[in-house]
């Protein structure tokens, strides 16, 4: 099941995308995720994404539910800081820290320069053997995870490459648009909705092991729903696993609804 993390924090880092003109304006919205295996419950989450002028914040606290959470008691909590560049992200910080019963680590990376520096991490990939080891160059001008996925749909289509370091691996991420399509009501959804579906790529490019390079995704499918203000919201996220179809769903949070709503 150690996989299903992956996805999972592959899909927590795409939960908001938007137009360059929002980096005009200040945004604070709060953020419902759901994530299923074969139709089964397996992870929801909540946050908030917080646009002040040129700054950028974003925070997601998700945990394991239901018989999954008895199973690997999983939660995990992911921050990033960015300055709009340009009418593009440039990353400052990314903070990662997850547990897993008594079992415990975390990622901490400053991108303050031009090639991000590892701050404190446990464990520390320089440690592990398996993996791969690389020139730290080539990590050149790289941003994390959200900070990526936020780039790609600066422009509202799609059609944009990101270059992306996690602290432990090096990746691109290539998305196209597909076609639009029409999202039915759920126990998720309260109502219809029109969304554009996107098929995106992870090209490994560095810091993998061989474990990583064989079993980790390299394709998926997202939804993208357009909200006020030209903001594209990710609702849906598609990839296979090995354990079968993984799904992820998210929603903007109402003010007055106090349930998760997973």
């Amino acid at each position: 099941m150690k996989n299903i993390f992956f996805y999972l924090i592959y899909f927590i880092s795409v939960l908001y995308m938007f137009n360059s003109s929002s980096s005009a304006k200040d945004i604070k919205k709060n953020i419902i995720l759901s994530s299923y295996l074969k139709s089964i419950n397996l992870v929801g989450a909540t946050g908030q994404i917080i646009i002040k002028k040129d700054k950028f914040f974003f925070e997601i606290n998700a945990r394991a539910l239901g018989i999954f959470s008895i199973i690997s008691n999983w939660k995990q909590t992911i921050i990033s800081e960015a300055l709009f560049s340009n009418e593009t992200l440039k990353s400052i910080l990314y903070k990662s820290q997850d547990a897993r019963g008594k079992k415990k680590g975390h990622m901490h990376v400053s991108y303050k320069d031009s090639i991000p520096n590892i701050i404190s991490a446990q464990p520390n990939p320089k440690d592990d053997s398996r993996r791969e080891k690389f020139n730290k160059n080539i990590l050149k001008n790289t941003v994390d995870p959200v900070v990526g996925i936020f780039n790609l749909g600066l422009n509202g289509k799609c059609d944009t490459n990101a270059i992306i370091y996690d602290g432990k691996r090096k990746y691109a991420l290539k998305s196209k648009f597909l076609k639009k399509e029409k999202i039915k009501r759920n126990n998720f959804f309260k109502n219809d909705f029109d969304a554009i579906k996107c098929v995106f790529d992870i090209v490994k490019l560095a810091g993998y092991t061989k474990k990583e390079n064989k079993k980790y995704p390299e394709n998926g499918y997202i939804w993208f729903k357009k909200m006020d203000n030209n903001l594209f919201f990710p609702v849906k996220f598609e990839v296979n696993s090995n354990w079968g179809n993984f799904i992820c769903l998210i929603k903007e949070k109402e003010v007055n609804d106090e349930s998760n709503n997973m």
